[in-house]
């Protein structure tokens, strides 16, 4: 293993906690995978363009309950007004504001683990975490304890709940382990929308699994915002089973962080489901941003589309992978791919790779990938209008990422992100 995983699996509880006898089997089956195979290297395939020399650099520590949040010095503005409100800080449940609509249940997973909670323990346990691809899984399980449940009854309707996410920054860096587990019953709906800010300075890591399980003609709209400093590090792991005519939409939008890995699944279970997998990222400086998307289609009739936009600028490096299953039985699946990418320096990268996999007949797929620069005509049609090259270039490239921006269902909130991108949007060099 890496000198840094072997220092956090020296940081490893030595006894699996308090809870449920199947909790505790949990969390001793993540600490010996993770004390077997460690984390991630390039010679996993999924990570091949993404090391993790930065965060074993930096000294990295696992942290412990021993350490529980204080108040935040500072709040970030939040996105959009929500009906409920938590606050995330140091991987734990600060607090919680607003009033829930009838049929929404929050819990912290502490709280969550201590009942019976019905498909609490299936969810859990149906994490994959056996290899070292896996390894910051195995991890967030051996920890398993900060994090939150959702719950939405059948037949109701959410809201929006926000998810305002930070840690404070502090002499040595530490790794925060939380788990987030969204049950949406059938008919159920839900839009989650999570903020990603910490206060300038700040060089730690958040290690989130989503894990979210849909029931028949349920609807889940999920948005993740991140503006972190340059020094924080942000690996999620989002996995989401559907049923029946269940719709799945993700939005993400990553504007800062220095190492950033996005991990999404959804997985169709049901017919008719539906996934649409969408996002932006913005990088300049040496930031680095990996989104891996996987649909696996295993019913008849479904629906899938990965739709990403990428801008880098500096000395940055963006990889962008989807694929897309189609299992035997998925019968007139139809799966789309899409992801476009701007250069605007000679020293950034982007690695971009569709795959697609069909192992059904009457399948519609199509794909595409591109990298390139900005259109010189489009510039100087621009600046003839009066705008100085700057400002044609920013705009262009803002248009560029709007395009996902504007899939929100929500256009105040398309408008509030699209600003929030064109403020922060890499210049050429």
């Amino acid at each position: 293993m890496s000198r840094l995983a072997t220092q956090l699996a020296a940081d490893l509880p030595g006894e699996s906690g308090s809870g449920l006898q199947w909790i505790r089997a949990l969390r001793d089956t993540g600490a010996r995978h993770f004390r077997k195979h460690g984390l991630p290297t390039r010679k996993d395939e999924a990570w091949k363009y993404t090391a993790l020399g930065v965060l074993e650099q930096g000294g990295l520590r696992l942290a412990t309950k021993t350490e529980p949040p204080s108040t935040p010095s500072s709040h970030s503005p939040p996105l959009a007004q929500a009906g409920f409100n938590l606050t995330m800080l140091d991987g734990q449940l600060l607090q919680q504001s607003g009033t829930p609509r009838a049929g929404l249940t929050v819990l912290s997973l502490a709280d969550a683990l201590s009942k019976d909670i019905n498909g609490l323990q299936v969810l859990l346990e149906s994490l994959p975490q056996g290899n070292s691809g896996d390894g910051f899984s195995a991890l967030n399980t051996a920890t398993l304890d900060s994090g939150v449940l959702v719950h939405v009854a059948a037949g109701t309707d959410g809201g929006r709940l926000m998810i305002n996410w930070s840690t404070q920054a502090r002499e040595k860096s530490l790794l925060f382990n939380t788990r987030v587990c969204v049950i949406l019953e059938p008919d159920a709906r839900l839009e989650l929308l999570e903020q990603f800010e910490s206060p300038q300075g700040n060089s730690n890591t958040c290690n989130i699994v989503l894990q979210a399980d849909l029931g028949e003609n349920a609807d889940l709209q999920h948005i993740r915002f991140q503006q972190e400093s340059e020094g924080a590090g942000l690996i999620t792991r989002t996995e989401v089973s559907q049923q029946t005519d269940s719709e799945y939409a993700y939005f993400g939008f990553d504007l800062g962080g220095g190492l950033v890995r996005h991990d999404l699944h959804a997985t169709l279970l049901g017919s008719g489901a539906k996934s649409d997998l969408s996002g932006a990222y913005l990088l300049d400086g040496k930031r680095h941003v990996d989104n891996h998307a996987r649909v696996d289609h295993q019913a008849a009739g479904g629906f899938s589309e990965q739709f990403f936009r990428g801008v880098a600028s500096g000395s940055a490096k963006a990889i962008f992978n989807t694929a897309v299953c189609v299992h035997p039985g998925a019968d007139e699946t139809e799966a789309r791919q899409s992801n476009a990418n701007i250069l605007l320096s000679a020293k950034a990268e982007i690695n971009t790779k569709p795959e697609l996999e069909i192992y059904a007949d009457e399948v519609i797929a199509s794909h595409g990938a591109t990298v390139g620069q900005l259109d010189e005509q489009a510039v100087f049609y621009l600046r003839s209008r009066g705008l100085n090259e700057q400002e044609a270039r920013q705009l262009l490239t803002t248009a560029f990422c709007r395009s996902v921006s504007d899939r929100l269902r929500d256009p105040q909130l398309g408008e509030v992100i699209s600003q929030r991108m064109m403020d922060v949007m890499p210049q050429a060099e």
